[in-house]
């Protein structure tokens, strides 16, 4: 188990090389792109400030819960940007605490699943804290903030989905791009720009909609695999 203290920044950049940040390219672009390749400054500050996986997932977790309170509590002119820097924070926080965690070797079960809640925690509540912004924003009672929480639910549902497909649906190793798969790749990455959804001011019900919408095509995509084997033609 390596001293985090003795990581260096060089250590910490060649865990962008790894398998598992190509991976994220095609699942996740923009969170490959705008959080894990801006999170090696954070992952040595962190490191030298004596922090584990977990302490960074915890912080990421408590920064999530503080989301709704700033929505709605702090001066209509800074919450919009509060909350997006909380967002873009929280991300950069969820790609440190794994990196942290196999350049130390504390990789464990219980890190994983309390990263895995607070990141299904942290979706909920990013959500219903932007449909309360638009709610303050555009004076419209709670309408928003009720449209917000649906979209979430279909959100973690979709993602429930997908974990129970594939545990029936042997994953193997991931072809080559290509084009037809471009426009998925596209689709299923723009997650990782929903944090810049809070500096929208005026147009945040616009936002509020994309995310309702973006949740149901979510559910859909989850579905797909359901329309092959071993779904098709299988038992219960």
């Amino acid at each position: 188990m390596a001293e985090p203290r003795q990581v260096s920044f060089r250590t910490i950049l060649k865990d962008l090389q790894g398998p598992h940040v190509r991976d994220e390219f095609r699942t996740s672009w923009a969170i490959a792109l705008l959080y894990r390749m801006t999170s090696p400054p954070f992952v040595w500050v962190l490191l030298r400030l004596g922090l584990g996986p977990m302490a960074v997932t915890a912080l990421g977790f408590v920064l999530a819960l503080s989301m709704p309170a700033q929505a709605y509590f702090l001066p209509i002119e800074i919450a919009g940007w509060v909350l997006f820097v909380s967002g873009v924070l929280f991300q950069i926080l969820d790609c440190a605490d794994g990196m942290m965690a196999r350049l130390t070797g504390r990789t464990s079960l219980l890190g994983a699943d309390l990263d895995y809640l607070s990141d299904m925690v942290q979706h909920g509540l990013f959500y219903t804290s932007l449909g309360l912004l638009a709610d303050r924003t555009l004076g419209t009672g709670f309408g928003w903030t009720a449209l917000a929480l649906v979209a979430a639910f279909l959100r973690l549902l979709a993602r429930l989905v997908r974990e129970q497909v594939g545990q029936r649906v042997e994953k193997g190793e991931p072809g080559p791009i290509r084009i037809v798969d471009l426009p998925v790749i596209f689709f299923e990455g723009l997650t990782g720009l929903i944090p810049f959804m809070a500096l929208a001011g005026g147009s945040l019900g616009v936002m509020v909609v994309a995310l309702l919408v973006y949740s149901l095509l979510d559910i859909g995509d989850a579905l797909v695999p359901m329309t092959k084997p071993p779904y098709r033609g299988g038992e219960e």
